[in-house]
């Protein structure tokens, strides 16, 4: 139905009727318009309004009475090209503001956490892809990761963990300060001698299944106990802070 079409190229319901009644009589009067579709005239008269800005109807005043007149179909075509244009221009000024909005001060009392769940699948892509992104994060803060590993990372995204201290430029500079729930894996590690990476066994982890790491505005929790495999990424400076501070004072508490 052309009726059900023209709405979904943004023509409200009166908007649909008064232009199908001028295509139809080809120029009317508002009043004839009227007569023939029930609409009152004060509505024709600001409906017909949007259709000339949409360049489907034209006003002839050139008479006694103003008419109606409806412009060759082709002009709807120029109606979705002036609709591009608007969107063009508004897609401009949105990314005009959100470079300007990222300037502004941000109240650290209240953010809305931005949550990503990866599959097994695409896991260790993941982790290469975003390492800069967290590191760049991380360095905005203290330069360092906290947080508990389980063993099984290691066990099954070792070279990524090697590429991390030895490939990224990121990383330089940067310390990690982990509690994990199994030596000798990790003393594996430790003797590579990644500078700035230091693990404490912690004895009463053994229960524990998962990953759990805080770099700077990131909460990244990782299973690799059993499969599937899976990684959650939290984006919240609010919570990462306050995980920070637990696990700081957990390695401090341990270490003595």
């Amino acid at each position: 139905m052309i009726q059900e079409t023209l709405k979904k190229l943004g023509f409200n319901e009166k908007e649909v009727e008064i232009y199908l009644e001028v295509l139809k009589l080809g120029q009317a009067t508002p009043s004839r318009i009227s007569k023939n579709t029930g609409i009152n005239r004060t509505t024709i008269y600001s409906a017909s309004k949007g259709l000339i800005k949409k360049g489907v109807i034209a006003e002839d005043i050139g008479h006694k009475q103003t008419y109606l007149v409806a412009l060759p179909l082709e002009n709807l075509q120029a109606n979705i090209e002036q609709q591009k244009n608007y969107l063009e221009k508004k897609e401009k000024l949105i990314s005009q503001a959100l470079t300007e909005l990222v300037d502004l001060p941000q109240n650290t009392q209240f953010s809305i956490p931005k949550i990503r769940f990866i599959e097994e699948l695409d896991l260790e892509s993941f982790l290469y892809k975003r390492t800069d992104e967290w590191n760049k994060s991380i360095k905005q803060h203290d330069k360092t990761w906290w947080g508990f590993q389980d063993h099984t990372f290691i066990d099954h995204y070792k070279k990524w963990t090697l590429d991390y201290w030895t490939q990224f430029k990121s990383s330089k500079n940067i310390l990690e300060k982990v509690l994990t729930n199994q030596a000798e894996i990790e003393k594996q590690m430790t003797n590579k001698s990644f500078v700035g990476r230091e693990t404490m066994f912690w004895n009463k982890s053994t229960n524990f299944s998962s990953s759990f790491w805080i770099g700077g505005d990131y909460i990244i929790m990782i299973y690799t106990q059993d499969r599937p495999f899976y990684l959650i990424e939290i984006h919240n400076p609010v919570m990462a802070y306050n995980l920070r501070e637990v696990f700081k004072n957990l390695w401090e508490e341990l270490k003595h």
